[in-house]
């Protein structure tokens, strides 16, 4: 792997991770669910294209599915703290764009450590890659 091709997917990774922050701090309860997951997706796209391995729809599928499914679980506990007027507003969308962040450049950083060491990605990888980072963020 070269150093241009991580700066590649580093980019890619920090720029969903401001995407990331900028969608939780909405202030409309389970509004950033729906956004988080092209984000992310996009991200994990991104750092394939810079490693110059091709994504299948199959693929996408995939991270897609499994990036949804946490995603909402995540933003449940945030979104509710949302319903409370003032504080909880606030509270809720900072809580949320701190694990946005947290969670999308988790991800995006361990799918770059696998393409270092590895020098590919397979689904089932990409698809431990995402769960094992949710279940650790979230236990937090």
């Amino acid at each position: 792997m070269t150093i241009v091709q991580k700066e590649r997917a580093m980019k890619a990774v920090h720029t969903a991770s401001v995407a990331a922050a900028g969608v939780a701090l909405s202030p409309i309860p389970f509004s950033d669910a729906m956004l988080l997951v092209p984000i992310q997706t996009m991200m994990i796209t991104n750092i394939f294209k810079a490693y110059g391995q091709s994504t299948t729809r199959g693929l996408v599928s995939g991270v897609v599915q499994a990036t949804t499914a946490t995603t909402l679980g995540r933003t449940a506990v945030t979104s509710i703290i949302k319903f409370v007027p003032g504080i909880g507003t606030v509270v809720g969308a900072l809580i949320g764009s701190g694990v946005a962040v947290a969670i999308t450049e988790s991800i995006g950083q361990k799918l770059i450590n696998q393409f270092e060491e590895h020098g590919s990605v397979d689904t089932e990888s990409l698809k431990s890659i995402i769960k094992t980072v949710i279940l650790k963020k979230i236990r937090k």
